[in-house]
């Protein structure tokens, strides 16, 4: 079997990715992510994949590398960007409840030899309506249960008991559409 890079340092993609049971190292890409800004959201975060593979493949030639590029926005297509230090992460978290909200992940697969594929994917993600008293007991104690000034989806956050559906690629939620990556790799795993 061929090496399997994945061109990202993200927690929640390494995370995926050691789930997949697939013996893979990574080699983060050192790109400008503000190239691609000005371009729609679908299009912008499937160019920062393909990017960030194409700069891994270029020294990593023996390699399947797989790279990905998250979004999330709101219905009127406003990006959700990271909190600034100092905001109020919990206000954040409240306008969430009742809102559906998509995810759109960027992923692209160079394999060995440089041929390569790409997709957008797609997910939608509905919040339960919650009160501040919900959001107050769920996160007593744990700031870090709210993550990047929205609720987790994550197992492990508390968000992820205020979610009412998800409808899409459910590891595409979490930055890493495996159902595309094992479609690449299917010939080599």
């Amino acid at each position: 079997m061929s090496r399997i890079v994945l061109a990202s340092g993200s927690f929640l993609k390494n995370f995926v990715m050691d789930k997949s049971k697939l013996d893979f190292e990574v080699i983060e890409a050192d790109i400008d992510e503000s190239i691609f800004d000005d371009k729609p959201i679908a299009e912008r975060v499937r160019l920062l994949a393909e990017k960030k593979a194409e700069k891994v493949a270029d020294d990593n030639g023996d390699a399947f590398v797989i790279a990905a590029d998250t979004l999330t926005c709101d219905d009127a297509g406003n990006v959700f960007s990271k909190p600034e230090p100092g905001s109020d992460p919990f206000k954040a978290a409240m306008e969430l409840s009742g809102q559906t909200i998509g995810v759109y992940t960027g992923c692209c697969v160079v394999k060995p030899g440089g041929e390569h594929a790409s997709i957008v994917s797609y997910t939608s993600l509905t919040y339960q309506h919650f009160d501040e008293q919900l959001l107050h007991r769920l996160i007593d104690g744990d700031d870090g249960a709210i993550r990047s000034g929205a609720l987790g989806i994550f197992f492990d956050a508390p968000g992820f008991t205020l979610i009412e559906k998800i409808d899409g690629s459910y590891s595409g939620a979490y930055g890493l559409p495996m159902e595309f990556v094992y479609s690449q790799l299917s010939s080599d795993i």
